[in-house]
């Protein structure tokens, strides 16, 4: 299986095209650590400060969201490839990532990973932003079979590693949502894989957000990767009772709805304190 992750966009089963970037051979890449390998562009980023970050970042990601033996080295290692043009970064990720700025590969095998992999597009003032958000994806593959977080945990974890302003722009998303009665419920939400509306693309992103902020202030940020693969093995409402002592998907519904009420469109502050520069 491979599952591509592309900003804003969601992709399973891809399959790359032929015109994808080939992976480079262990010379080709700039600089390599224990977890990475970098390939940068001539007058881009340090691909030195880059790994540096990579390492960084991962390490704090994975301090938050997994326990102490999820945390050891990636092998293989995940591959950074920062594009200096559009073109180079929809060749090497398809059409469909036209709107991104990043975007995450994982491929597993009989619930192996056997490939991760992050394209950047790079930009002069916002450098090397959709880092944060893309390793995220990778981070959390580690926890699930074939690489796969349900898709609001994927996404709504990964979110939070944005820019304040983003995840500003995702709450009040969630807020107009509750206002208008656009919102997912909550069995939607967790269970939703393809969009059916345009109007339920900022829905479910502000939604996962809150609901991840609602649910990683329930007990320690692990336990929501532990209720997520409990959820896929033994179903949300036993997983809610078990993790949260929350009694099934409709008490999860009314008690969410009222912290996301009292929060209002204003995003509470991160768990995750770091942002690429």
């Amino acid at each position: 299986m491979q599952i591509r992750s592309c900003g804003l966009f969601l992709i399973l089963g891809l399959v790359h095209s032929l015109t994808q970037a080939p992976v480079a051979q262990a010379a080709e890449w700039d600089i390599e650590s224990a977890n990475f390998q970098i390939r940068t562009f001539r007058g881009g980023p340090s691909a030195s400060q880059l790994l540096k970050q990579c390492e960084a970042l991962r390490s704090d990601l994975q301090q938050v969201w997994l326990t102490a033996e999820d945390r050891g080295d990636w092998s293989p290692r995940c591959q950074v490839y920062v594009h200096a043009t559009k073109a180079s970064y929809q060749t090497a990720v398809g059409r469909g990532a036209a709107q991104t700025s990043g975007s995450s590969l994982i491929q597993a095998v009989r619930g192996e990973i056997i490939s991760r992999r992050i394209d950047l597009l790079y930009d002069a003032q916002k450098g090397t932003s959709a880092l944060p958000h893309e390793l995220t994806h990778v981070v959390l593959a580690d926890r699930f079979e074939n690489g796969r977080p349900p898709r609001w945990l994927d996404e709504g974890v990964a979110t939070m590693a944005d820019s304040p302003e983003k995840r500003m722009l995702h709450h009040r998303d969630c807020h107009q949502a509750l206002q208008s009665g656009d919102a997912l419920r909550v069995v939607q939400l967790l269970r939703l894989e393809q969009f059916t509306s345009a109007k339920q693309v900022p829905a479910f992103y502000g939604q996962s957000l809150s609901l991840v902020h609602f649910l990683a202030e329930q007990d320690e940020p692990t336990r929501l990767i532990d209720f997520a693969e409990a959820a896929s093995k033994r179903g949300y409402d036993r997983a809610l009772r078990e993790i949260y002592q929350i009694e099934g998907i409709e008490e999860l519904e009314r008690r969410w709805r009222k912290y996301a009420w009292e929060v209002g469109p204003k995003a509470p502050q991160s768990l995750v304190s770091f942002i690429a520069p």
